[in-house]
């Protein structure tokens, strides 16, 4: 159903031309291509080089269009200024990849803009990279100008930023990492979207790291939420940054699936805690050791683990008094993982690492200890203990749904917002926010909304020492959160109401720069200390929100042809109560031509995912009656944009034949386009003839599986492509 990705030629690339290769070591050329060379890349390297007709003892040509064998790709490592003119050549010769490596900072603004038209012509896929270059092990390429040549592994690392794939390499050297693919970006053709989706659909790549970008923007989150789905994602910063960014940057990562670190120990722990195959259980963290391990504890609990020191094991005690000491507190009911620290010898920690193989993990800090669950030092085995519980609360938070509201909230009236600007007590009452405080109101917590450059709207809650950032689109979810933070879970209602105002302003309010709310935990009641309004605002600081709300809310009528009149409404994170009810009320055979398989009810992780929809890559429509009954579901998700979204609908008995599915699939298909999708496709069981005949009659074409007998491929394309080109 999808086209090659636009990576692929240079991921299957068999003959490599090398443009600008030399013997000269302090050439970038000379260096790139000593790098290529070191290792015996599994294809051809051709050397092009204006004076001389050997490099290294290979056969170079001056220009590239001499070669015999065209070339799947090139890597220009010549002078930046040259890069045009290469870029010119290779789209001539319609070689599928350029690769071009420069010193940070040796683009001028002429070079880049001509690459940059070189690049939209779409028939080369043009990929600027700094000195650290692109690194693919597996094939034992390495075009990086350090002779930097990790090894083969599952993690991939993409960086925008000259230095960061180094960087992250040397701090990862002792954590037996290898890496599927590593490139450093930079310019303005640095889009890392391609190389996201080529993570998330490389078999190869378990775990990413990435950069955080400079300005983060709608699409990065989508793709790398995309990502994120099935893979572990680590968003690493790789520079200073104040708190408040950090709490940004922490629920962005969140909201994406991904886990932040901002500093190298961070790395080191999220990286190595990424790679351990099982899950902890719920219990404490066991600590065994020969010495003092007080502090370790204490450590152990500063990072939110629950913590039990068992008695320490004698330092003369041999291996076998060791094996069975740790062997009897593994199999200890409320142990979650074991500690344990002992300098002995290596017959000692030969008999524990028989150990590592039970359900229940256990982390091995000794000079002698190696592989994945063995460390050097116990603060190593602690960061990577914190980090595991760290990625299983990230899952457990993405795999729960958010509930329906206590009241239903009430929409504020926008327009009598701007004219009451002046007048606070009607602008709040209208926007349906709490009342200003009076003089002898006492809050011990705050809720800050501002309007930011780059972010958009930003809530800032703080209780005490206890503070959390919200971006919106803000849900049920979010107030809880709230609620725990405040101590209070009398105040969900009111905070419900005032999170569903702040998603209405945030998107179509923006003069409204600022809001104070003062919070009584105790008393359970909020009320408004001030306010900013400026319409003279410059557009420049009147940001959108980063991240995108649900585009027709305020939802649209349907009328079947059985005269009921039904909403059509974008489906909601708070309508994951009554999506289940909806699925566990279809017929079996219903449920399987949706899920392929016989299933009763969505799991909790499948509730929450079709529930929390990203509106930049994905729709999804609910049918409501009057009753707020769902009846109809439709939906499309991401395969790879902008080449294809994939898309699936169920309408409830009642309402087929009623011209709802049809109704639906129109509105996607429209959805679809309007984002930039070029193509909508589905799997259809080859039984559900009423699908198949839907389907065509919409237009798609559909044929057999290929892989599967039992399934039709259905395609509808309205953008046909000629020219491969990256997405931006």
């Amino acid at each position: 159903m999808l086209p090659p990705h636009p990576l692929h030629s240079l991921f299957a690339a068999r003959h490599i031309a090398v443009i600008g290769a030399s013997q000269r070591s302090e050439t970038l050329g000379g260096r790139v291509f000593a790098s290529m060379l070191n290792h015996p890349f599994q294809g051809r390297l051709t050397p092009v080089n204006l004076r001389h007709p050997t490099v290294a003892g290979l056969q170079a040509y001056a220009q590239i269009s001499q070669i015999d064998d065209k070339p799947d790709a090139a890597v220009a490592v010549c002078h930046a200024s040259a890069h045009p003119s290469i870029a010119a050549a290779c789209i001539r010769l319609r070689i599928p990849h350029l690769l071009c490596i420069a010193d940070d900072g040796d683009y001028d603004g002429e070079s880049l803009a001509r690459l940059q038209k070189a690049a939209a012509s779409g028939r080369t896929q043009i990929t600027l990279c700094s000195a650290d270059g692109f690194n693919l092990p597996a094939q034992n390429l390495y075009a990086n100008a350090y002779s930097h040549a990790p090894e083969a592994g599952k993690i991939a690392v993409v960086g925008f930023a000259a230095g960061f794939c180094s960087d992250v390499m040397q701090y990862l050297r002792d954590s037996s990492a290898g890496y599927s693919f590593t490139v450093n970006l930079i310019g303005q053709l640095a889009t890392p979207l391609p190389w996201l989706d080529w993570f998330r659909e490389d078999a190869g790549s378990h775990i990413l790291i990435v950069q955080y970008p400079a300005q983060p923007d709608a699409a990065f989150f989508s793709t790398l939420r995309q990502a994120a789905q099935r893979k572990n994602v680590i968003l690493y910063t790789g520079r200073s940054m104040c708190g408040r960014e950090k709490q940004i940057a922490r629920h962005l990562a969140e909201r994406s699936g991904a886990l932040p670190a901002f500093t190298p120990d961070e790395l080191r722990a999220a990286a190595w805690a990424a790679q351990m195959p099982r899950k902890l259980r719920s219990g404490s963290l066991h600590v065994l050791s020969d010495s003092e391990a007080g502090w370790l504890c204490d450590a152990a609990e500063e990072s939110g683990l629950k913590v039990q020191r068992l008695p320490a094991v004698g330092r003369q005690s041999n291996a076998l008094v060791w094996r069975d000491t740790a062997a009897a507190a593994l199999q200890q009911e409320n142990c979650r993982a074991l500690l344990v620290q002992t300098d002995g010898g290596r017959d000692t920690v030969s008999q524990l690492m028989q150990l590592q193989q039970g359900e229940t993990p256990l982390y091995l800090v000794s000079p002698f200890s190696d592989g994945l669950f063995g460390f050097q030092n116990p603060q190593q085995a602690l960061a990577a203990v914190a980090a595991q519980n760290s990625w299983q609360q990230l899952r457990r938070r993405q795999q729960t749904a958010a509930k329906p509201p206590h009241s239903p909230p009430v929409p504020p009236n926008l327009p009598q917002a701007r004219q009451y600007a002046g007048n606070g007590r009607d602008f709040l009452a209208v926007l349906h926010l709490p009342p200003q405080e009076g003089q002898n109101f006492f809050s011990d917590g705050l809720l800050t909304y501002t309007v930011e450059p780059h972010y958009g709207a930003v809530l800032h809650a703080e209780c005490g020492s206890r503070q959390s950032v919200l971006l919106p689109p803000f849900d049920t979810a979010d107030a809880r959160r709230l609620c725990r933070l405040f101590g209070q879970r009398k105040l969900a209602a009111a905070l419900e109401q005032v999170l569903y105002s702040f998603n209405h302003t945030a998107y179509r309010l923006l003069p409204l720069r600022a809001v104070r709310i003062g919070v009584d935990s105790e008393n359970a009641v909020i009320q408004t200390r001030d306010f900013v309004w400026n319409e003279d605002e410059g557009g420049a600081a009147q940001s959108l929100p980063l991240l995108p709300e649900a585009p027709l809310s305020d939802g649209r009528f349907f009328s079947a042809r059985n005269g009921k009149i039904l909403l059509i409404r974008n489906l909601l994170p708070e309508d994951a109560d009554a999506l289940q009810q909806f699925v566990r009320s279809l017929s079996d055979a219903d449920r399987k031509s949706r899920f392929m398989n016989a299933v009763k009810e969505l799991s909790a992780a499948q509730l929450a995912q079709f529930s929390r929809t990203d509106y930049a890559r994905e729709t999804a429509l609910a049918a409501c009656s009057g009753s707020g009954e769902i009846v109809g579901w439709a939906q499309y998700s991401c395969l790879r944009f902008p080449d294809a979204c994939e898309f699936s609908i169920t309408v409830s008995e009642s309402m087929k034949g009623q011209g709802l599915a049809v109704h639906l699939m129109e509105e996607l298909i429209a959805c679809a386009k309007k984002q930039g999708y070029r193509s909508m496709c589905a799997e259809i069981l080859a039984e559900n003839t009423t699908m198949l005949g839907l389907a065509a009659k919409l237009g798609f074409q559909s044929e057999p599986s290929i892989e599967d007998k039992q399934l039709f491929t259905s395609v509808l394309t309205w953008q046909k492509e000629s020219r491969r080109r990256l997405p931006k």
